[in-house]
């Protein structure tokens, strides 16, 4: 259930590593990792 809630997460935001702005649940470049990244710590911080 919650890889669900993450996909939904990501799903609302937008990878900043390119002119793309491809949405962090489909990245189409290896930027993205970072921001992927960045999106869980937060996720997980507004969990607790």
């Amino acid at each position: 259930m919650q890889n669900k809630e993450i996909e939904e997460y990501l799903k609302k935001l937008n990878c900043r590593g390119c002119y793309c702005k491809c949405p962090l649940d489909q990245p189409n470049c290896a930027r993205s990792k970072v921001f992927i990244k960045e999106a869980m710590e937060k996720y997980e911080a507004n969990k607790k």
